[in-house]
């Protein structure tokens, strides 16, 4: 026999149909968002490691000061087991933008074409995708290089390009001012010569070499072309940072997407409690009616569970319908927004499904299901009497001798406690939310003007051999690159620096140094939680050799993690001559061969970290904002409108007193109100001390560091927001508290 209470469920969702939707929405947004990121971000990473073997990239490449002859290159490829391949280059400016131009690639790391097509006669020129939004270029647009115009024809991804590094030894890859681009070979041959670079990229014959074994193998080539060859650059695949860069980086946004996840969790867990004892309140009569007439507890929580199940159902059916359509391109243009990646298929996650939509599920399911099924316990009489308190009644608190108003006010808040405890709690995870999304640009632009503050020099040269000048104020320096091992199985790039001991650019005293003790950078105390006295472990990338050193002190150097230490020290320490340096410090630009500078570091390029990822990951902020914000308004007006239907029978019996609309709203709507406010103030600073306590698991994951601190600006806007969004939230409580009509008292006579 059917069951009649399922006649009831229309009727209910109608009634409560402010409430379902808010929970509706919940679901769907939030399922929605994480799944679309999960499911864009597990794509992603799939299509960039089977883009090694798709496009066929290079296991390393070498740059020559000239053509290598066919004997040199049968030598190297028979000698070193590998396979040769030309990939010349050439550089030309328009403007402030740099075009390293590439004849069309068919053999080793190939182009995806993500608009248009590739070149396929003279006058016609490819781009890189990322650059071209920067730019703002489209298909179609002209470009003038060499004195000669071009027409882009498509817009497309080098896969030896997934960020876009001019030079592998800059700190950050430039997408705004650098590009990558394909010609034909006919107008690759009439472009000018003045900046031809002779590449040569290799594979390994054998693909089953372990890691170490390139590294050797790669020891081997470059020791091979020293002999034979003018050498001018030399990087194998694992060490190429516009290869690996974005890979890294991919898999590391997780940890940001869980945290919200779990929020978002937590959050759920105590609105779906609150709604279930509310909905037992509203219907105590009709519960004990249906007990009385003979219904298990059984059917009732079955049918009290059904209408909330079906809702999250479909929220959750939705969520992911949104998840893997519109949510997932929006997160999918975030990673294009930041890298030059090649064109990817989306595929199906598991992972997300069940993190986003089994695990929400069984969560309302259980909690339901165990408060219905506490609250059914009670004996029938007892809900007809709405008497659902087992513990007897406590003596009311008592109130001191405020003002009507005030007096009643506190009352509120003291029968409605429990509701506006997680109410509070509720907020104080929005506001978490919402000061990540509000706090990123302002830390970016404090870690550009701290770069800026103090940067040692205007110039900082990195040599790729040792070239004398005769300008007396340039001073010479050793660097090296060394790496820390840490738990999570991720390792930390540090700058070693060898500096002179009276050096005028670093306010460094080394004497009185032991052998064993070095300076740091302060965003090594930070980020690893050390001090002064404690000691760190770096190695060599591909070796197994190990150096321990403890700390004398930090020095402010926010570009990167850091050690310094007296040049003489950093010669002993790695095996080098007495003589020997890598750089220049200077305030003057030096008058070096460009064959000879692997890289000359400016202001421009040390703040070019913050900018570039404040132009990759403005998206994320937004999107993070929005969210935020969302989400603090549907679970606040869901809460208050729980709070109001509570409490409609004394609003209709202080409507039968005489009190106007007006006055209700200051009883109930700012009862509330006053709650909110109370919970900004705490969630402030309480969001402030999670954020930076969270900072570290967050940028745990990154290869550097970047020091959170909030401006006070950004906390006082923190608290208008959650106020402006109240404001909404408190009129549509005001429309409802003028729908609650006089003879609501009447029907609930107790």
């Amino acid at each position: 026999m059917k069951n009649p209470l399922r006649k009831r469920l229309p009727r209910e969702l109608k009634d409560e149909f402010g409430k379902y939707l808010v929970i509706f929405l919940f679901m769907t947004l939030t399922i929605g968002l994480v799944s679309g990121f999960l499911v864009a971000g597990k794509s992603m990473v799939k299509t960039y490691n089977d883009s090694f073997e798709e496009y066929n990239i290079e296991d390393g490449h070498f740059i020559l000061n000239d053509e290598i002859t066919g004997t040199l290159q049968n030598k190297l490829e028979d000698e070193e087991d590998i396979t040769v391949y030309s990939l010349f280059y050439k550089e030309e400016e328009e403007g402030e933008h740099t075009y390293r131009i590439y004849k069309n690639r068919e053999d080793i790391d190939g182009v995806s074409v993500h608009k248009g097509r590739i070149p396929e006669k003279d006058g016609e020129i490819a781009i890189d995708r990322k650059f071209a939004d920067s730019a703002d270029l489209k298909v179609g647009d002209k470009v003038t290089l060499d004195k000669k115009e071009y027409e882009i024809t498509g817009l497309v991804a080098l896969s030896d390009y997934s960020a876009l590094f001019r030079s592998n030894t800059d700190l950050m890859f430039d997408a705004q001012n650098f590009t990558v681009a394909v010609v034909t070979p006919e107008a690759f041959n009439r472009i000018s010569d003045n900046n031809l670079k002779y590449c040569y990229a290799w594979k390994y014959d054998n693909t089953s070499l372990t890691d170490k074994e390139k590294k050797d193998k790669s020891d081997d080539i470059k020791t091979f072309l020293a002999k034979n060859a003018v050498m001018t650059d030399f990087v194998p695949e694992p060490d190429n940072q516009a290869i690996h860069f974005a890979g890294d980086d991919m898999g590391s946004d997780t940890a940001m997407v869980m945290v919200l996840l779990y929020i978002v969790i937590i959050i759920m867990a105590f609105i779906f409690a609150v709604t279930s004892i509310s909905t037992i309140e509203k219907e105590s009569t009709v519960i004990g009616t249906l007990r009385a007439s003979g219904y298990t507890r059984k059917e009732l929580v079955i049918h009290y569970m059904e209408l909330p199940m079906i809702i999250m159902f479909i929220g959750a059916i939705i969520g992911n319908i949104l998840g893997y359509t519109i949510f997932k391109d929006i997160v999918a243009a975030i990673y294009y927004n930041s890298y030059s990646l090649t064109v990817y298929t989306t595929i199906w996650s598991p992972y997300a499904f069940v993190m986003t939509t089994i695990i929400p599920c069984v969560l309302m399911f259980v909690i339901n299901l165990f408060m219905l099924t506490k609250m059914l316990k009670l004996s029938p009489l007892k809900f007809i009497r709405r008497d659902l308190k087992k513990r007897k009644n406590r003596k009311a608190v008592k109130i001191p001798e405020w003002k009507f108003f005030t007096r009643f006010r506190t009352r509120i808040i003291f029968q409605n406690i429990s509701s506006y405890i997680i109410m509070l709690i509720g907020i104080a995870f929005s506001s978490i939310m919402l000061l990540f999304g509000l706090v990123m640009q302002p830390v970016l632009n404090d870690y550009k003007k701290t770069i800026i503050d103090n940067m040692p020099c205007k110039y900082q040269y990195i040599l790729k051999m040792p070239v004398e000048i005769k300008y007396n104020e340039a001073e010479k320096y050793a660097i090296t690159k060394l790496e820390m091992q840490r738990d999570n199985g991720l390792n930390d790039e540090f700058t070693v620096y060898g500096l002179n001991e009276d050096s005028q650019y670093f306010d460094i005293d080394f004497s009185g140094l032991k052998d064993n003790e070095i300076y740091v950078s302060d965003g090594v105390l930070d980020k690893y939680r050390l001090k002064k006295g404690d000691t760190i472990t770096l190695k060599e990338k591909y070796e197994d050799k190990e150096y321990t050193y403890k700390i004398a002190g930090s020095y402010v150097y926010p570009s990167s993690l850091a050690v310094f230490m007296d040049i003489d020290r950093f010669r002993d320490d790695f095996d080098k001559p007495d003589t020997y340096y890598s750089g220049y410090f200077t305030d003057n630009e030096l008058d070096i061969d460009e064959k000879y500078v692997a890289t000359k570091l400016t202001q421009n390029d040390m703040t070019i970290v913050a900018d570039q990822l404040t132009d990759s990951m403005g998206r994320m902020f937004y999107i993070w904002l929005v969210f935020a914000v969302a989400l603090y308004m549907l679970m606040v007006y869901l809460l208050s409108k729980i709070i109001l239907e509570k409490n409609s029978n004394a609003i209709s019996i202080v409507k039968i007193l005489g009190y106007k609309g007006n006055e209700i709203m200051r009883l109930y709507v700012a009862a509330t109100a006053i709650v909110v406010f109370i919970s900004l103030v705490i969630s402030v600073p309480l969001s402030d001390f999670t954020i930076g306590f969270l900072w570290r698991a967050i940028m745990g994951t990154y290869p550097g560091w970047l020091a959170y601190k909030a401006p006070s600006y950004v906390l006082v806007e923190m608290f208008v927001i959650g106020v402006a969004a109240y404001s909404i939230i408190g009129a549509l409580q005001y429309k409802k508290i003028r729908k609650i009509p006089m003879d609501e008292a009447l029907k609930n006579v107790e």
